[in-house]
């Protein structure tokens, strides 16, 4: 958790100090590989300066709602919703700021023993991030359909829980 938390906040930061966007977004292909398997997880998300809503949709449903420093999971198939403070956010611009170009479309970031690879497609597009978590698995995130400045419905980042879901904070 505390990784995803990582690579949605360098989103953020990513687009904040970079690029003049009032928001981003795009469908995603997310591959976990660990040892001899690998799961793929399918969905899309949207960012804004300060706010990210992310829907992964294979294999579960699962919606993922951040705001400032609080992350709220909502597993449909679990019947529950999660809330969970960030603590200590991290000055992800520097990770940014720091990335080394390896070539062309590839750079490379270090922070808090992690090493994050960010590759753009020719068209300074993002292409993929990659970076192996705390279990040394292999996570890599694909891009598709990107989109800047689109017309959203601002309660798209407000989360809606059943009164029937249990809540774990």
């Amino acid at each position: 958790m505390k990784y995803f938390a990582i690579l949605v906040l360098f989103f953020i930061n990513l687009f904040a100090f970079n690029i003049n966007f009032k928001n981003f977004s795009s469908d995603f292909e997310q591959i976990v590989q660990s040892n001899n398997s690998s799961l793929k997880y399918k969905g899309n998300f949207i960012i804004t300066q300060n706010k990210a809503f992310w829907n992964y949709t294979h294999p579960t449903n699962k919606k993922i709602y951040i705001n400032n420093k609080e992350i709220i999971i909502i597993e449909p198939d679990l019947e529950q919703a999660i809330y969970t403070k960030l603590q200590n956010t991290p000055k992800l611009q520097k990770i940014f700021e720091k990335a080394k170009k390896l070539s062309s479309n590839t750079y490379e970031a270090h922070y808090e023993n992690t090493t994050y690879k960010i590759k753009l497609k020719n068209d300074d597009s993002l292409e993929s991030i990659s970076y192996s978590d705390e279990l040394n698995n292999l996570i890599t995130i694909f891009f598709f359909n990107q989109k800047f400045d689109q017309n959203i419905n601002e309660n798209l980042f407000s989360p809606k829980i059943p009164a029937n879901f249990d809540i774990v904070q």
